[in-house]
């Protein structure tokens, strides 16, 4: 028999809320729950400033659920959509705003000294000593993304193409769906039905054409409007490449949703991406955005393998003549500009249309076909860049001290650089302590017995560190880490004079 909203409810009452003294139901947390052929999905609200925290208490109440009699698996995001208030800022009353605004320091220590006695006296994790964090899939050595600055490129029928172009080549290849709002892969690759549950708990991806592969489309009606915040969308695309067994893999291509938003930009800061194909037609509105797309990844150091231009031309399948509907080489004359590789121009055809619609990719149906090849050989300058861009990003290894007082950051090269936690936490890249402009940065006095208490990777490029105040804000990448080894007596030494210009104190 199927399970009810009710027994669903009834079950998460057995989940404690962050407070530890009533439950995520009561408190009103719970929201959104749907019940469809044996799945449950629902979403607990947060703030989002604690989302890395509250992330055990999701796994509680997506197991809660799944347990249930009737339930083939539960999936449970985190949204951020209300304001945060006094206390907890968790299932307490709206109130009348306070006089003054809280610090977002105050905010951060009393946080801090909200949290359980234990997690606040505990040491630095033994597993961060010696080695660098790592968010990476087990078992996958690649994530590429796939991306456009706006929809209506192609960019989905490129992904699946790339993906059956890449496993063509000899590798082995899993494709995740990430657009959420208009996920396309289902219907791309002729699947049908919902991912079963491992006995691990793990959802088990689909496989079309041997491309094992997860979306959303799985669990929804195609059709049906998916009206999720930023957060909750976020949480999903975590859960769908972290809670499912994707096996050894030699790559995964994320389908990315189109345009530049929040989203992509969380995605590209989460997930360790080895790089991003940006795919555009050849008119300048086009390309336009594709820029923006190319700039997004840029900023949090993810490599650009290339460009494709989809829609390149077009050959009347009658009388053959070609027709430059769109324009032709400017997505070309783009990759030379931005100085990124130009991985191929795909034609508007007629079969890869229709082959698409059909769910009967055109690599995989149609592998002599002149357009297969195109689509191929893309796959191989995208694999080749790939493996290039991957000499080029080593992370740093990351040994943090027994008692969390000193961070070690040695690079490839051999290069090494010692860090006091103290250190670290006065010259923190975070807006709090820079400021908006060098008038601005803020000396912060009174760190000399701070430590690091974790160490969270950032796609990657960077590594967010936790200290034992509360502050967690900064994201050091491994050039700021260069930057400020380079340079740290000077800036230590500047530091010191502030405080003695001030009349502050280590202290």
């Amino acid at each position: 028999m199927a399970v009810t909203e009710d027994q669903v409810r009834d079950a998460l009452r057995r989940v404690k809320g962050p407070d530890l003294k009533s439950n995520i139901v009561d408190l009103d947390l719970v929201s959104e729950i749907l019940v469809k052929d044996g799945r449950v999905y629902f979403s607990i609200t947060i703030p989002a400033s604690r989302a890395e925290e509250l992330e055990p208490l999701r796994q509680a109440a997506a197991k809660v659920v799944s347990d249930l009699d009737g339930v083939d698996g539960a999936t449970a995001v985190l949204t951020a959509e209300r304001q945060e208030t006094g206390g907890s800022g968790i299932g307490q009353p709206a109130a009348a705003a306070p006089p003054r605004a809280e610090h977002p320091r105050v905010t951060a220590a009393r946080q801090q000294g909200a949290a359980p006695a234990a997690a606040r006296q505990a040491p630095p994790a033994a597993a961060n000593a010696g080695q660098a964090p790592s968010n990476g899939i087990p078992g996958v050595k690649h994530l590429i993304a796939v991306a456009s600055g706006k929809g209506g490129v192609g960019k989905s029928t490129t992904a699946v193409n790339l993906a059956l172009g890449l496993k063509a080549n000899g590798l082995n290849v899993g494709i995740l769906d990430a657009d959420i709002y208009g996920p396309s892969q289902p219907r791309l690759l002729g699947l049908a039905g919902r991912p079963k549950q491992g006995d691990d708990g793990k959802i088990q991806p689909m496989v079309g054409y041997g491309l094992k592969t997860m979306s959303m489309g799985f669990m929804v009606e195609e059709g049906t409007p998916i009206i999720w915040r930023g957060p909750m969308v976020v949480s999903a695309l975590n859960q769908m490449l972290r809670e499912v067994t994707w096996g050894e893999l030699d790559a995964i291509i994320i389908d990315m949703p189109p345009g530049t938003g929040d989203v992509q930009l969380t995605m590209a800061q989460q997930v360790p991406l080895s790089g991003a194909v940006i795919v555009s037609t050849p008119q300048d509105l086009a390309l336009i955005d594709a820029r923006k797309g190319l700039a997004m990844f840029q900023r949090v150091d993810v490599p650009v393998l290339g460009i494709v231009e989809n829609m390149s031309f077009f050959l009347c399948p009658k009388c053959g003549e070609r027709s430059d509907i769109f324009g032709h080489g400017g997505a070309e004359k783009e990759a030379e500009t931005l100085d990124v590789p130009f991985l191929g121009g795909v034609p508007l055809d007629m079969e890869i249309r229709a082959t698409s619609d059909e769910g009967q990719p055109i690599v995989a149906t149609q592998p002599d076909s002149a357009h297969s090849k195109v689509y191929c050989e893309i796959a191989r300058r995208v694999w080749a860049e790939c493996e290039a861009a991957a000499g080029q990003l080593v992370p740093p290894t990351l040994a943090l001290s027994a008692s969390g007082d000193e961070l070690t950051v040695t690079f490839e090269d051999g290069t090494s650089h010692k860090f006091s936690a103290e250190a670290l936490r006065v010259m923190s890249p975070s807006a709090e302590v820079q400021g908006h402009s060098p008038s601005q940065r803020v000396t912060v006095p009174g760190k000399r017995s701070v430590t690091i208490r974790d160490m969270k990777p950032v796609g990657s490029y960077a590594v967010r560190l936790s200290f034992s105040d509360g502050h967690n804000t900064g994201l050091f990448s491994w050039d700021y880490f260069r930057e400020l080894g380079a340079e740290i007596d000077e800036r230590w030494a500047s530091y010191l004079a502030e405080l003695a210009d001030k009349g502050l104190s280590r202290d």
